[in-house]
């Protein structure tokens, strides 16, 4: 019976093995539980026709599932005691590199537009790294418009914040930003017992899958901007969102009486809060402003 890499006690031995100590301030929790291993890579339908690009790799658990059924696995890792041990236990099929390839580098500094492109990229499948997930989700999104579906283990919090409606707790600048570019869809809860070292919280696999926003807007509308308008909107959330806006070092300061007409055009009112209004009621602002 084959012995996976993500099994608990294979995952124990290949870190006592080369001497690894995973660290927490690089988000390196990894799952020791096969059956919820397989479990994402089904969800994310992953095929013979598929490169797949997995970030974190570790020591390869997920890695090894998918390359039995992707046509070719890219993967980003940037420990170098696991990227030694990653190509210790690959070592044949990344000589080969017709299935496997190994990118050690930084995450967040990766051009994953150029990456995506030179591989053909069309799909993300991974456990990503707990202190960067949130960060490094916007940016692939932003940057890799090859990549149409990711399938993603993150925390629980960052989850809850993806898919927040309209006035819930978790519904801030984030949300709106995160799904102005792709939509969110819950898939399963992995509980924090399946990982090593056990995390504080549980985790959730999401679905992202890229928007098509050509009817929500046209080719003058800045992304960079929209987001910058969101934030200074978010910026003191529970209190009135013309009261963000109105700051000193606000941009939009001088446009407070337009943006209260525009608010009285979608129902609102100048005592609306952020957290109150609605994505496309955002698009409405920016483009009028």
């Amino acid at each position: 019976m084959h012995q996976y890499i993500s099994s608990p006690g294979n995952t124990v031995r290949i870190l006592s093995k080369y001497g690894i100590k995973l660290k927490k301030s690089l988000g390196q929790n990894f799952l020791i539980d096969t059956n919820n291993a397989k479990k994402i890579v089904e969800r994310a339908g992953v095929s013979s026709k598929d490169v797949v690009l997995e970030i974190g790799s570790g020591i390869g658990g997920l890695t090894e599932i998918m390359m039995g059924k992707a046509k070719k696995v890219i993967c980003v890792e940037f420990d170098k005691l696991l990227v030694k041990a990653f190509k210790d236990i690959f070592s044949q099929e990344l000589e080969e590199r017709s299935k496997l390839e190994l990118i050690q580098a930084d995450a967040l500094k990766l051009d994953y537009k150029d990456l995506a492109l030179r591989n053909g990229i069309g799909k993300v499948v991974s456990n990503l790294p707990y202190s960067i997930g949130a960060t490094l989700l916007l940016k692939i999104i932003m940057e890799a418009e090859l990549v149409k579906k990711m399938v993603l283990t993150v925390q629980k919090d960052i989850a809850e914040r993806l898919l927040a409606s309209v006035g819930d707790k978790n519904y801030s600048s984030y949300a709106v930003k995160a799904n102005f570019l792709a939509g969110f869809k819950f898939c399963f809860q992995i509980p924090r017992n399946c990982f090593i070292p056990r995390p504080f919280v549980d985790s959730w696999v999401i679905e992202v899958s890229r928007k098509d926003n050509s009817g929500l807007v046209d080719d003058n509308f800045n992304v960079d901007g929209f987001f910058d308008f969101i934030n200074s909107c978010f910026l003191h959330r529970r209190k009135k969102m013309v009261n963000s806006l109105s700051q000193k070092n606000s941009k939009y300061c001088g446009n407070i009486e337009f943006i209260v007409k525009l608010l009285t055009d979608i129902g609102k009112d100048g005592d609306v809060r952020a957290e109150e209004l609605a994505l496309k009621d955002y698009i409405y602002l920016y483009r009028n402003l």
